[in-house]
């Protein structure tokens, strides 16, 4: 199973229009809004350059009840309905600070994230977001009691690969991105569900390579691994899993089976499972519900031992 789940943050530095503004210094000058908005969309011009300068006050192209400008400090605060959509990238919060000195973003309170690119999609629902602009780095998390943050990538196909935690972090320039607390990511197809879920994944997208840590789960559907740690090497096209004696268990058209080892690995599709160090298991065969046990009576005694 492969697995691509790339998180953009990149709609959180754009946005359109305002509706209170509150100048914290009587010498800023706010821009026309026409004038701000062509700024934009040159800027979208070439969305690769995410770490260029964000214009000097994004209140002019940001929707949000109250705006407040505090220029000593480099600050724009956005409260109430914070909103941006330009087709490309769209962005919702109940907060959102922006803070030009440290090159961050932060929002707060509901907050939404998109991004279309050609016919793929990426989506982020959480509580509470930062994305410094300059690192290409962030964090996402949700602050309610039993809430989790969603994320949801949809392929060139339309299927959604959906992921749900308590923290995300994330470093768009080297396409890393880490989950923790309660995770699981999920992809329905045709072939049925493949999921994986741990306490801890990480996920290098150019290496193509995954590692989930504590109580991890991988499933196709038909065969599913438990382990500790399982660890997917798509480069080397190896997959492995360790600790606490991982458990394999699933049907093939042979039968169902169920292996106990020290270590189980694997080529990346699944063709060639090794089991090494103590191993355990079963294999049960259809062909044996077709065996006449009634023929192997004979010489079998019951009772108690002596």
């Amino acid at each position: 199973m492969r697995y691509y789940l790339p998180f953009i943050f990149v709609a959180f530095l754009l946005g359109a229009c305002t509706k209170t503004v509150q100048v914290h210094d009587k010498q800023v000058q706010t821009a026309p809004v026409k004038s701000r908005i062509k700024q934009v969309k040159q800027s979208l011009q070439d969305k690769k350059t995410t770490n260029k300068e964000l214009p000097s006050l994004l209140g002019g192209v940001v929707k949000s009840d109250q705006w407040v400008v505090y220029k000593d400090k480099q600050q724009e605060e956005f409260s109430g309905n914070v909103f941006y959509d330009n087709g490309i990238y769209s962005f919702k919060a109940d907060y959102a600070l922006s803070e030009r000195a440290l090159h961050r973003i932060t929002a707060k309170g509901n907050v939404y994230l998109k991004q279309k690119e050609k016919d793929v999609s990426y989506e982020a629902n959480a509580d509470w977001a930062r994305f410094n602009y300059k690192t290409q780095q962030g964090t996402m998390n949700t602050t309610r009691k039993g809430h989790s943050l969603k994320l949801i990538y949809t392929d060139e196909n339309n299927i959604p690969i959906i992921a749900t935690a308590q923290k995300a972090t994330f470093d768009i320039s080297a396409q890393i991105f880490t989950l923790e607390g309660s995770v699981r990511i999920e992809r329905t197809s045709d072939k049925g569900v493949q999921s994986m879920a741990a306490d801890k994944i990480t996920i290098k997208k150019l290496e193509d390579f995954a590692l989930l840590e504590g109580n991890a789960i991988l499933s196709d559907g038909e065969h599913t691994l438990e382990a500790q740690t399982i660890l997917y090497d798509g480069a080397h096209n190896t997959s492995s899993a360790y600790g606490d004696r991982p458990l394999l268990h699933g049907t093939t058209p042979q039968g169902t089976f169920a292996i106990i080892a020290d270590r189980v690995s694997s080529d990346a599709e699944g063709n060639q499972i090794n089991a090494e160090g103590n191993l355990q298991g079963w294999f049960v065969s259809p062909e044996v519900n077709k065996i006449d046990f009634s023929k192997f009576n004979q010489g079998i005694h019951y009772g108690t031992a002596q």
